[in-house]
């Protein structure tokens, strides 16, 4: 039997996969003969694992692509992950391309299988908000010849895809900035768990960095996090975690003046809370959120946040994405937006 440059055969694939060689043969030749979709996407796994040939690499969702962009998310209850599902669906709808938007519901495992089901039909472009703390799934996804954009992971940036992230240490520092230019020098970050997430790390060093240059003491009494984090059954995530830390920050002897919450629906949490325990934003305590979503008008006060265009950036990722033809090498250059502040009610000025 015919070895290729590595010293395999096609009987090293077929018994990797668990079919028969004919199968595996037939897989591997392109033949036109009927192979489930299941088996093949198993057999081209197999010899990719094995490098069988450099060619199969490739040739999985390379060859007779659908036309879909696959997009996953880790949540849809957090309008700020809809901002840029939209997005990315204006520009496919324009360039005549669908989309395939899944929920990963804040679990690695489901990401990994959403993943896999991506190459399973083929689908070789993802658009990727991953909550998972490692990248294999990913690089199996591109040893498959698929071609991926990450706005967020827990992992490092990877060269071989348009890494597309919302600058969230600047987001931090400008609220913060803000913050502190009204006169607030007790102030309180608000966020959802930090372990394993980059983006909520990169806030939380945002925030403090506008602290600490103001020579103002920081320390962990200035953080208050949810305890943890699921997707909420009869409501909202978000808003559930925003209203129990609310009164904590009321309780806290450091009688904090601001809070910087993570983002706008922890903001729009932690101001129903604020007012359930007998607070007046802002004339007791001012906050100010992250993402800008177009919510603003449904809370009182009007909330001053600092808006990422998150829309704005998943567009200009999918135009790049769906005009790669092939030309993959020269599209890596990361893409980035200016946050900006947004001031609207929810601050009051100080001293």
């Amino acid at each position: 039997m015919e070895r290729n440059a590595n010293g395999l055969t096609i009987a090293d694939v077929a018994n990797e996969a668990g079919c028969s060689v004919a199968t595996a043969s037939r897989v591997l030749s392109a033949s036109k003969y009927p192979v489930s979709a299941q088996m093949r996407a198993r057999i081209l796994e197999a010899a990719a694992k094995l490098g069988y040939s450099a060619n199969l690499k490739k040739r999985m969702l390379v060859t007779d692509q659908n036309p879909f962009l696959g997009v996953i998310v880790p949540t849809l209850q957090n309008p700020g992950y809809q901002q840029f599902v939209t997005g990315i669906e204006q520009v496919a709808n324009r360039e005549g391309h669908a989309t395939f938007v899944m929920n990963s519901h804040r679990s690695p495992v489901l990401e990994r299988q959403l993943i896999n089901s991506l190459i399973q039909k083929k689908i070789g472009s993802l658009l990727l908000m991953s909550v998972d703390e490692s990248d294999d799934s990913l690089r199996h996804y591109l040893d498959l010849g698929g071609f991926a954009c990450v706005f967020e992971s827990n992992f490092p940036d990877h060269q071989d895809v348009l890494n597309a992230k919302v600058n969230r240490f600047e987001a931090g520092r400008i609220a913060t900035e803000y913050l502190l230019s009204q006169g607030h020098r007790a102030i309180a970050i608000v966020t959802t768990p930090l372990k394993h997430f980059q983006s909520r790390r990169l806030t939380l060093d945002g925030c403090r960095f506008a602290i600490e240059k103001h020579a103002l003491p920081f320390s962990s009494a200035n953080i208050f996090m949810a305890s943890d984090e699921a997707e909420s059954v009869n409501g909202l995530y978000e808003l559930e975690a925003g209203f129990e830390l609310a009164e904590k920050v009321l309780q806290h002897p450091n009688r904090y003046t601001g809070i910087v919450c993570q983002n706008d629906m922890l903001a729009f949490g932690v101001m129903s809370g604020l007012v359930a325990a007998g607070a007046h934003v802002p004339n007791n305590i001012s906050v100010v959120g992250i993402d800008n979503i177009p919510y603003y008008n449904m809370c009182h006060p009007r909330l001053t946040t600092v808006d990422t265009f998150a829309s704005m950036l998943a567009q200009r990722a999918a135009q790049l994405i769906v005009r790669l033809d092939d030309d993959r090498d020269n599209h890596h250059t990361p893409l980035s937006m200016k946050p900006e502040l947004v001031i609207r009610d929810s601050v009051r000025r100080i001293g």
